[in-house]
């Protein structure tokens, strides 16, 4: 996540929806830095983002101060909303420190702990821990963190911060972290990106070093981590025990995957199992990559979306030389009206002391695969309607859909047909459709329009000189393929470039000129993008994420629509 600007991060909670829990983990209370010294030197620029922050608090607490209180937030954001605004109040350089850390906590902890409370207080702490310990007690709160001491200094004409953190534990009235960090005046990037150079840099220099303390401390205590740590031993000894030694038919799995299949080695499977009925199955492949074969295989694009795990950097010189050579995935597969479906995914690259190990190590992605019952190490009933068969939900009836219509309109649209449907069948049928498609587009361009186009300008007819070439054609049809409307760019014997739209009827050969649509002249550089959405917009929905346009009444009505004998809006051409 990049620094967001406070009025983008306000904004951005908002759209976060309160799931009805009530009980807030972790919670943490962040106060004001207390000691605050820096070099004369910056007193300008010190004084500078004093005003800038004001500016910005305002501007914050402007954006929303129309809206109704609580609008659209979960009741932990809704606290730190308004936290918040009265921080801002009073906010200056120095508190702003105490903000960025506040915004990348909740950020680091918000996916796992949604329900996460972490505050601030305009109070300082001399550090000391009885009166971290009032502060905590008066406060409820089972974290406080505490920057006791912050120095902006000077050394070598380069500007540094240095800041004393603490986090004090309620529960065992200790200093989890009584440590110091400094940080230059460069950009760390990533999460805590900032203007090279500046004293803003250096503070988030220095909350880049310190920030992930503060996460790997709370989260060691937290309860429910270790309760999912224990979980996750209990999973694991029941793969290792139960699972693994386990015998396995592979018949099924070698019938459904072809032998030619080159991205899948049968070989390789060392594990299957499949529902009652043998509709469904999980088959396990995995393999050592020698040395000399790890860097060509690593990048390879064949696999998609491939998981590396290693302790390495891939910015580190020679990744790819040293990188892991456990190479494993699954294969899904799946009967829908009589006929298999499979694919190859969660494809995955870790090191592994040995084939068994890298064996026992990957079987153990079952536990983020909906295996086992909740919070339990038994297999859990519903596997098989689980993340790795999950099927096409319909939008419409999400509760959310009129908030998100719009973000969600495309996926609705392309997924309107294969709602039910597994996600591996729709899938494997949306290629299968796109290649039709593709192929049905080449044959009609090279069939039908080309030689129409090529005809025209031979024989000088309809006012066409010049046409796009086939590879700039507009294509558009609904899921039959009875109609193509093809607007496209052309020029006339007067040199005038105008957008025109033609119709084919390809079971007919026939083709028209759409006289409903007024040509569109073209400007110097003006691309035909714009002007085709604009006319067809007026009539129907459409733009060019569409594959298809399935309005009934705009092709009837609109397109094919006839006065008698002859269609309506349709001027025949030879």
């Amino acid at each position: 996540m990049k620094k967001l600007p406070l009025i983008i991060l306000f904004l951005v909670f908002r759209y976060l929806v309160c799931d009805g829990q009530t009980t807030f983990e972790p919670q943490m209370l962040i106060l004001s830095p207390g000691n605050f010294t820096f070099d004369p030197s910056l007193q300008k620029e010190v004084d500078a983002k004093n005003q800038e922050l004001k500016k910005m608090s305002e501007q914050t607490r402007q954006a929303i101060s129309g809206e109704k209180e609580g609008t659209n937030l979960a009741v932990n954001l809704r606290e730190i909303q308004k936290n918040d605004l009265a921080f801002l109040q009073e906010i200056d350089f120095p508190k702003q420190l105490s903000l960025i850390a506040q915004q990348y906590l909740i950020y680091r902890f918000y996916e796992k702990f949604p329900n996460c409370l972490i505050l601030l207080k305009d109070e300082k702490s001399n550090g000391s821990l009885d009166n971290l310990q009032k502060i905590a007690s008066d406060q409820h709160m089972p974290y406080v963190l505490n920057f006791s001491k912050v120095s902006l200094y000077k050394q070598n004409s380069k500007t540094y911060c240095k800041l004393q953190m603490q986090l004090y534990e309620q529960g065992s009235n200790k200093l989890l972290i009584d440590k110091e960090y400094t940080g230059d005046w460069n950009n760390p990037g990533f999460e805590f990106t900032c203007e090279q150079g500046s004293i803003g840099c250096t503070i988030s220099n220095a909350l880049s070093f310190a920030l992930p303390d503060v996460i790997f401390r709370v989260a060691s205590n937290n309860p429910t981590i270790k309760k999912e740590k224990e979980l996750a031993i209990k999973r694991s000894a029941f793969i290792n025990s139960t699972i693994y030694p386990q015998s396995f038919d592979d018949a099924l799995v070698r019938k459904v995957i072809p032998s030619t299949n080159s991205d899948i080695e049968l070989n390789d499977l060392y594990h299957c199992f499949y529902n009652s009925d043998n509709t469904k199955f999980v088959a396990f492949f995995i393999k050592t990559i020698a040395a000399k074969d790890a860097k060509s295989l690593l990048t390879q694009k064949k696999d998609g979306n491939v998981n590396i795990i290693t302790t390495k950097d891939i910015h580190d010189p020679g990744y790819l030389d040293e990188s892991p050579r456990t190479y494993a995935y699954i294969v899904r597969g799946i009967q829908y009206q009589s006929k298999w479906y499979f694919d190859k995914s969660e494809v995955t690259y870790f090191d592994a002391a040995n084939l068994t190990e890298g064996k026992i190590e990957y079987l153990n992605n079952l536990q983020k695969w909906n295996f086992f019952a909740d919070d339990s190490a038994e297999p859990a009933n519903d596997f098989w309607e689980g993340k790795l068969f999950e099927k096409i939900k319909d939008r419409k009836k999400d509760p959310n859909w009129e908030k998100y219509k719009k973000m969600w309109a495309t996926e609705e649209r392309e997924d309107r047909d294969y709602i039910g449907m597994c996600e591996l069948v729709a899938d494997v049928q949306k290629k299968e459709k796109e290649l039709a498609d593709e192929i049905f587009r080449k044959q009609l361009i090279i069939n039908l329009l080309k030689p129409f186009y090529e005809a025209q300008i031979k024989l000088k007819l309809s006012r066409i000189v010049k046409a796009d070439t086939p590879a700039e054609y507009n294509l558009i049809y609904p899921k039959d393929k009875h109609v193509i409307l093809n607007p496209i760019k052309i020029t006339d014997e007067h040199g005038i470039v105008s957008i025109r739209y033609f119709v084919f009827l390809p079971q007919t050969n026939e083709v028209f000129e759409w006289n409903l649509a007024t040509p569109h002249i073209l400007h110097k550089d003006e691309y035909t993008d714009e002007p085709i959405t604009k006319t067809i917009n007026a009539l129907t929905t459409w733009d060019y994420s569409y594959k298809t346009l399935d309005d009934d009444a705009f092709w009837n009505e609109k397109v094919l629509a006839k006065d008698g004998a002859n269609y309506k809006y349709l001027n025949k051409l030879q």
